[in-house]
């Protein structure tokens, strides 16, 4: 009898641990370790998507943007509770919470968020209303929305130092530029203080080091190339919708202004193949520029191999070898950059991979900047240095025929769409990347070491 009852007390006194563990609770430091390193605390120009990521996810614990955008390319609040806008989306009314703070202590009123939006665009007539924001623009902005959820949009003003000073829930305790950062919670957040005490981060640590930093308890959160999930005890992965795109780029000197030399290339290229075995089946082959879930016609862009197409597109004509580089921090990038190389030759084409000398092809990766597919269109093409997208209208028709016009001619070679992953250790609760890459760290907790 008695051993029953040890039996039903240990049961019953590891239910209730158990529940503690896991119940949400405040403190602790939470440890992320990351690729890049940052000089400032400013994004990134372009065609550097692991900064960019970097740089957004620490941007966007320090402050926060008028709206944000979900998956599904639905606006939801954030600084901004409502909106409305007239029929011809020329003029605009935010209705702004009350009583938001920056970290400094000075009022986050529609007057000081005016003169942050109006600095970063001139052409707008951004100004204040009582507690309302109004936004005036000569031209129509039907996707403001999705503009203003963007990174380079967020509400943060700078202190003397350059160190951003937001409306988030963290704010910035030390900056060593290129080396670490340390967070802190805001205890006044308009969202809520956060379940952890502070956050530190540690900069320039490869995708290797990271993942051994994690195996050894060193690290909590830590990125991770999408084709090669940790394999560290208890850790959990986490993988975004495809929010990349890997792609093959001419430079403005490049030696191939032939366009059947550039038609030749894209068609010679076997997608699949470094799909499978070089990315280990991460993300999908792609001909277009943005991913198939935000547009559902990707299929319309061709991306099987045809040597023999090729090969006729280059008949009679003499071909001048050509320089492919690549970025150098991304663990893949020259892997892949031989096989386009070796599957260009195939078709007669001579490409050489060099890190070297003036180039007249790159192998980027570029980051997929929002869900809305018309800003995102308009987005990736001044990355990649090409003409801004024409819409004459907002149908899916509209969009594809925008995207087709910009491909023509094939300065750019779309390869692949990829997700973002990520990875936490077996301490960190509530761990729960969203769709879109966010780490959303303000809403998870510590395990009690206790």
């Amino acid at each position: 009898m008695k051993r029953i009852a040890f039996l039903l007390l240990a049961l019953i006194s590891a239910a209730y641990v158990a529940t503690a563990a896991t119940r949400p609770h405040y403190g602790g430091t939470l440890r992320v370790v990351m690729q890049s390193a940052p000089a400032t605390l400013e994004l990134p120009g372009v065609n550097a998507p692991t900064d960019y990521w970097d740089m957004t996810r620490v941007l966007s614990l320090v402050g926060d943007n008028l709206v944000k955008i979900d998956a599904e390319d639905r606006p939801q609040p954030a600084l901004a509770l409502a909106w409305q806008h007239d029929s011809a989306a020329r003029h605009w009314q935010f209705t702004l919470r009350h009583g938001v703070k920056f970290h400094d202590g000075s009022p986050a009123t529609a007057t000081a968020i005016a003169q942050i939006l109006g600095a970063l665009h001139a052409d707008w007539d951004v100004h204040a209303a009582a507690d309302s924001l109004i936004i005036d623009t000569d031209s129509p902005i039907p996707s403001l929305l999705a503009e203003l959820a963007l990174p380079r949009n967020l509400i943060v003003t700078r202190n003397a130092s350059g160190v951003p000073v937001g409306t988030g829930p963290f704010r910035v305790v030390e900056f060593q530029p290129g080396k670490s950062l340390k967070l802190a919670a805001s205890e006044d957040s308009w969202a809520g203080r956060p379940f952890l005490d502070a956050i530190e981060i540690e900069f320039g640590k490869s995708l290797r080091d990271q993942a051994l930093a994690l195996d050894l308890g060193r690290a909590d959160v830590i990125e991770s190339a999408p084709q090669t999930a940790t394999a560290a005890p208890r850790s959990r992965t986490a993988s975004s919708l495809s929010m990349e795109l890997m792609a093959l780029v001419f430079t403005t000197n490049s030696k191939a202004p032939d366009v059947h030399l550039r038609q030749a290339l894209a068609l010679s290229i076997d997608r699949k193949p470094i799909q499978s075995v070089l990315l280990k089946g991460a993300g999908e082959p792609a001909a277009c520029i943005l991913p198939n879930w935000m547009t559902g016609y990707s299929a319309a862009f061709a991306t099987q191999v045809n040597v023999q197409r090729a090969k006729t597109l280059l008949a009679d004509s003499h071909q001048p070898a050509l320089t492919l580089s690549y970025d150098p921090r991304d663990p893949q990038a020259q892997l892949i950059a031989e096989r386009i190389a070796l599957n260009a030759r195939e078709a007669g084409i001579t490409v050489q991979v060099s890190l070297s000398g003036a180039d007249d092809i790159r192998l980027v990766r570029i980051a997929l900047p929002n869900p809305d597919p018309a800003l995102a269109l308009r987005e990736m093409a001044r990355q990649l240095a090409l003409p801004q997208p024409v819409l004459h209208g907002n149908r899916v028709e509209d969009l594809y025929q925008a995207e087709r016009a910009l491909l023509d001619g094939d300065a750019v070679i779309p390869l692949f769409h990829l997700p973002v992953a990520s990875a936490a250790g077996a301490r960190v609760h509530g761990w729960a990347p969203d769709q879109l890459g966010a780490w959303n760290l303000a809403d998870i907790w510590l395990e009690d070491s206790r």
